[in-house]
């Protein structure tokens, strides 16, 4: 009977024993929980930052626009300027010429007379009417000079007040091309840490998923305890019982008792040790399977982070355009980015313009570089529109590219 009864106490510990392994997988599918509620956090955040990028991209392409229509109007003011300064100095010297006739015409009329002359031509009129005729003539005469000069002055102030209000506007665009420029400076240094925060929240995806295979593993493992528990309980129960019909087996038997209580506890042992050697194996796959995947995922996060670029190098590239509007095109990028929400994107050769870097080509404004192509090999660039018209458009073209960072 005290058999029986240890039988039972071993039958109750491993009962305990496998219910402490059960309460760890419910601690740990927890966790698996927030892994995943982090990883749809961080994607979301990520998904957020890809369309802010996008419009700071719009942005600084509006702003570039605005500094080189600002140039334009700048560079149209100075040649209206230099045109009013020459007219100023053509005014000025027309009316010093003026009033040197007018100065001479007083000099020959106090040296020879001038003034007798003039009464002599009205007295020499032979009748009133002819010399009411003479008189008007002249006055009109003497009137007209006067008005050349008063006309001259006149044109005199208004090319000085043309020249001060072209000097003002001048100066106010300059003013806001410094401000446009500095303005879209800042926005370069916005899309750098907005790229910055995209790559952190890209390695933090990373960690979470080493994190969940690791767990998953885990869970694996405690899984595989759980059924080895089981089994060793079942052995068990199995092996109290055999030995409970063993005693009364030898109850019955008395001649014959110790050689069946031999019988029964060789039975038992034999069991659990089957029991025992046909687990381990699975312990030690899981535990491989865990290490591999922990290894796949250091390689794959070594590899993914060894492109760099240098800001402010400057590329001359043939150019082609695409739209994911082309028929059997796709909108999503080789970097995974929906081309619906994302735009401004462009093509290129990772070897050449690693994937993520920001582009500005000519002609096409500032964009990010987001996919690759069969085609797109070496030297060669391909810019992105919405639609299959402005593809057309586009043509294919040679533009510089200066990679921004």
């Amino acid at each position: 009977m005290d058999f029986v009864k240890a039988k039972k106490l071993v039958t109750v510990l491993t009962a305990v024993v496998a219910i402490n392994l059960v309460s760890p997988v419910f601690a740990a599918a927890e966790s698996l929980d927030s892994l995943n509620e982090q990883e749809s956090t961080i994607t979301r955040q990520s998904n957020q930052i890809s369309a802010e990028v996008q419009m700071a991209l719009n942005d600084v392409n509006d702003k570039y626009d605005q500094v080189e229509k600002t140039k334009a109007e700048i560079a149209e003011n100075e040649a209206t300027l230099q045109k009013a300064q020459k007219d100023i100095e053509a005014t000025k010297a027309n009316i010093a010429k003026r009033k040197e006739v007018m100065a001479q015409r007083l000099k020959e009329i106090q040296v020879n007379g001038g003034a007798e002359r003039d009464w002599s031509v009205l007295l020499d009129a032979k009748n009133l009417q002819e010399f009411i005729n003479r008189a008007y003539a002249m006055t009109l005469l003497q009137n007209a000079q006067k008005q050349k000069v008063a006309d001259l002055n006149i044109e005199k102030e208004k090319l000085e007040k043309l020249e001060a209000t072209v000097q003002k506007t001048t100066t106010s665009l300059k003013e806001n091309k410094v401000n446009l420029e500095t303005e879209a400076s800042e926005l370069d240094g916005k899309i750098a840490n907005l790229k910055q925060q995209l790559a952190d929240n890209q390695s933090t995806l990373q960690k979470i998923a080493q994190s969940k295979e690791v767990e998953t593993a885990r869970l694996a493992a405690e899984k595989a305890a759980k059924e080895k528990a089981a089994a060793e309980k079942a052995a068990a129960e199995k092996a109290a019982k055999e030995a409970q019909a063993a005693q009364k087996e030898a109850e019955a038997e008395k001649p014959t008792s110790s050689t069946n209580n031999s019988s029964s506890n060789s039975s038992g042992a034999n069991s659990e040790s089957s029991t025992n050697s046909s687990n381990k194996p699975n312990n030690n796959g899981s535990n491989s399977n865990s290490n591999n995947s922990e290894s796949n995922t250091n390689n794959n996060t070594n590899n993914n982070g060894g492109n760099s670029s240098s800001g402010g190098r400057t590329l001359i590239m043939e150019s082609t355009a695409y739209s994911y509007a082309e028929a059997g095109a796709s909108y999503l990028t080789a970097s995974g980015t929906d081309l619906r929400e994302n735009p401004q994107a462009v093509a290129v050769d990772p070897s050449v313009i690693p994937l993520g870097t920001v582009v500005e080509v000519q002609g096409y404004g500032v964009a990010l570089a987001l996919d690759t192509g069969g085609a797109i090999k070496g030297n060669i660039i391909d810019v992105h529109f919405p639609t299959v018209a402005q593809c057309t458009k586009w043509g294919r073209r040679q533009v510089q590219v200066t990679i921004r960072g």
